[in-house]
């Protein structure tokens, strides 16, 4: 009955595993960049989308992340990575990260592609909101805003783009969940302009814990967006120190095995 009931056990988890499995349909082949911030030491930071990207770290501290470590920015670093054709926009684009924000009170910089693509926190004279901007024809604006985000406090924020939507090309997540959007159409002019975190050239620097920035070429949804936010890219598109389903069950199984 014991040995029946850790079966019964066993096939119940295993069932919960495939199911969360099945629930991420991201195709790791359409992320361009991920920046986990694992290392932990060093001043490099490896891209666990397997396309090479890997960044170079200027002064940025590592700290505890959302998702194991992180990087903390005091308002003076950030990071590089150097362009490449899978780094431009063009027609689609998703870009993301968390932030645990320490000043807010300026042009805080997440995520910039410098005439392609920015995601930032506004400073207080242009509505302090989480603000989303691409460079199709010429212009930064009209941009996406989101709510003015809350200090100190951990923030998934995401934006996605596509040129060839009927309307609202350009949109906003909080935590998941549709924030704001803006009209933008048009396809975005590559540059060899650098991916930078953190920073905007010589300014707009990020003061606070950035963690788990992604760059894919597709727009993904809502659903996508929460999955990657309550697993983390690791667990969702793979990197270095996932714990698959398959091993995860392996290792109940032992256990449960054994005693």
């Amino acid at each position: 009955m014991l040995r029946l009931a850790r079966i019964a056990a066993i096939f119940y988890f295993g069932c919960i595993l495939v199911a969360s499995l099945s629930e991420a349909k991201i195709d790791p082949e359409t992320a361009v960049g991920v920046w986990l911030f694992d290392e932990g030491t060093g001043n490099d930071t490896k891209d666990s989308s397997g396309k090479g990207h890997h960044g170079q770290i200027n002064g940025a501290k590592w700290k505890n992340g959302k998702f194991g470590q992180g990087l903390e920015f005091n308002g003076e670093q950030g990071v590089e990575i150097k362009s490449t054709p899978e780094l431009q926009a063009g027609n689609q684009l998703t870009m993301m990260a968390w932030f645990y924000a320490t000043k807010i009170d300026d042009w805080r910089q997440l995520i910039a592609k410098s005439d392609e693509y920015l995601l930032r926190i506004d400073p207080p004279g242009e509505g302090n909101k989480m603000s989303a901007f691409v460079k199709p024809s010429g212009s930064w604006e009209p941009r996406a805003s989101a709510q003015v985000p809350k200090k100190e406090t951990w923030i998934h924020f995401a934006a996605t783009y596509d040129s060839k939507a009927k309307n609202e090309h350009l949109i906003v997540y909080v935590n998941g969940i549709q924030a704001g959007k803006s009209t933008r159409p048009g396809k975005i002019t590559a540059t060899e302009n650098p991916v930078e975190i953190g920073r905007w050239g010589k300014g707009s620097f990020f003061a606070g814990i950035i963690d788990e920035v992604a760059i894919f070429n597709i727009v993904l949804g809502e659903e996508d967006l929460q999955t990657i936010m309550d697993q983390g890219l690791a667990n969702v598109i793979g990197g270095d120190t996932p714990v698959s389903p398959i091993g995860m069950l392996a290792s109940t199984w032992s256990k449960l095995k054994y005693k």
